[in-house]
C-alpha cells in the first residue's frame, strides 16, 4: 500500500515538474536559476523512482517466495487468534525478609499486631458528646390524659 502511495506522490511531482519546466520555458527572463533548480529536481525524482523499482523488485520477490513456501508446506498459515483478550497475571513476588522478621513462635504473638490494629481506639474527650436533656422537651400534640 505504502509503495502505490509513493508511486502515486512520485508520478505528481513528475507532473509538478513538467509544468515548472514548461512555466519556465515560456518566461526565461523571470527564471532566473529555475533551470539549475530544475536540473536538481529532476536528478532527486530519477534517483527516488530508482529506489523504487528496486524496493518494489524486493518486495514482489519476498512475496513470490512465501506464496511458494506456502504451496510447497514448507510454510503454514497461522491458526486465527483466539478473539479475547487474555489476561496474564504477573506473579507478585513475597517480601521474604519482611515476613521473616515479622513471624513469631507462638500463635497468639503471630496475630496480636492484627488484634491490635482491628481494636477500635477510645475517641478523646473532645469529641464525646453529652446525652440529650430530656426536661426541656416540647408537650406532645395530642392529650394523653384522657379525662
Amino acid at each position: 500500500m505504502r509503495l502505490l502511495h509513493t508511486s502515486f506522490r512520485l508520478m505528481q511531482a513528475a507532473r509538478e515538474l513538467e509544468e515548472a519546466a514548461a512555466c519556465a520555458a515560456r518566461e526565461p527572463e523571470n527564471a532566473g536559476d529555475a533551470s539549475q533548480l530544475l536540473a536538481e529536481a529532476t536528478e532527486r525524482w530519477v534517483l527516488l523512482a530508482g529506489l523504487l523499482n528496486e524496493n518494489t523488485a524486493r518486495v514482489v520477490s519476498a512475496q513470490r517466495a512465501v506464496l511458494e513456501d506456502l504451496r510447497t508446506g514448507a510454510l503454514v498459515p497461522e491458526q486465527p487468534a483466539d478473539p479475547r483478550p487474555r489476561i496474564i497475571l504477573a506473579p507478585r513476588p513475597v517480601p521474604v525478609r519482611a515476613f521473616l522478621r515479622l513471624r513469631q513462635p507462638r500463635v497468639a504473638d503471630r496475630i496480636a499486631s492484627l488484634l491490635r490494629r482491628r481494636r477500635r481506639t477510645p475517641r478523646p474527650a473532645a469529641l464525646r458528646v453529652p446525652r440529650r436533656a430530656i426536661l426541656g422537651r416540647a408537650p406532645p400534640l395530642f392529650s394523653v390524659c384522657l379525662l
